[in-house]
C-alpha cells in the first residue's frame, strides 16, 4: 500500500458514520447500496477500496491487507483465486460482532505504507 492509498482509506473512514457492516455500501437510509452508487453514503472494507482503487488495484491491495490483518498464512493464499480469498477473508472481518470502527481504525493505521511500486 502506497502512502497516499493510505492517506486517502483512512479519510474515507474518517467518521463511524462512513463505515459499515454486512453490506459493501449503504445509502443515507442505511439500505445496501453497490459501492459506487451516488447514494452511498458509508461502505464496508472492500467497498471502500473498490470505490477508491477500482478493482484492479484493489484485488493487489485485498492481499496486502489481509496478510496485515491475519498475518502471513500463506496456505490460505494457495488455489486458484487469492485475491477473492483476501478479499472474502477482509469482509468476514469487517462485519464480524468482534470488529468494531475502532479496531478496523487501529488496523488500518498500523499498516505499513511503502514509496515505490507495490
Amino acid at each position: 500500500m502506497l502512502p497516499e492509498e493510505k492517506d486517502k482509506l483512512l479519510a474515507l473512514f474518517s467518521t463511524e458514520q462512513r463505515w459499515c457492516q454486512d453490506a459493501e455500501a449503504r445509502d443515507a437510509q442505511g439500505e445496501p447500496v453497490r459501492y459506487s452508487d451516488e447514494s452511498a453514503v458509508a461502505w464496508d472494507l472492500t467497498g471502500g477500496l473498490c470505490l477508491l482503487f477500482g478493482w484492479r488495484r484493489s484485488c493487489a491491495l485485498f492481499g496486502q491487507i489481509d496478510r496485515h490483518i491475519f498475518g502471513d498464512q500463506r496456505d490460505r493464499w494457495r488455489g486458484p483465486d487469492p485475491e477473492i480469498q483476501s478479499m472474502v477473508a477482509l469482509q468476514v472481518f469487517n462485519d464480524s460482532g468482534d470488529t468494531t470502527y475502532e479496531t478496523l481504525l487501529e488496523r488500518l493505521r498500523s499498516i505499513a505504507a511503502y514509496v515505490g511500486k507495490s
